[in-house]
């Protein structure tokens, strides 16, 4: 499985927290970074995003530079909310049979899931980060991670 997960684009101040907007520079990082990565991204299978305004606007916009993907579905996964349980999300990877997945989340969620993944420890993710991971199966230590990506 290749996993590339990108977390959201810089977010306005607001409450509650779910209903955050990506600010101006948040669209324009995100645009970006599918811009720059739309040749990686063209066989994305599966998209799973967090519920939360800013990270369904982040797959919205991130897909919509992949011009065949436009048609993906983003479907949406509670438990990829900032303090999501991680290992639920690695339970989802494991039941879904997709070659190449899309996350689309937050921090500190993220950079637990990777760390877990990898068996690294601290990974950060800044806002529009895309990180990409190559696994045979999505268990603890079994994950190789390429690069991470920083937005510019």
């Amino acid at each position: 499985m290749d996993l590339f997960i990108i977390r959201h684009g810089e977010a306005v101040d607001g409450y509650p927290d779910s209903h955050r907007k990506l600010s101006g520079l948040g669209k324009s990082q995100v645009a970006s970074a599918g811009v720059a990565h739309s040749n990686i991204m063209a066989e994305i299978e599966v998209v799973f995003s967090s519920p939360y305004l800013r990270a369904t606007q982040t797959a919205d916009l991130f897909l919509g530079q992949l011009s065949e993907k436009n048609s993906l579905e983003i479907n949406r996964f509670d438990d990829l909310m900032p303090l999501g349980d991680i290992m639920s999300v690695v339970s989802l990877l494991q039941k879904h049979h997709s070659r190449v997945v899309l996350l689309v989340a937050h921090m500190p969620i993220l950079g637990g899931l990777i760390d877990y993944l990898t068996g690294e420890q601290g990974t950060h993710l800044g806002t529009a980060s895309l990180a990409s991971l190559s696994m045979d199966f999505p268990a603890r230590d079994m994950a190789t991670l390429n690069w991470i990506h920083d937005a510019d």
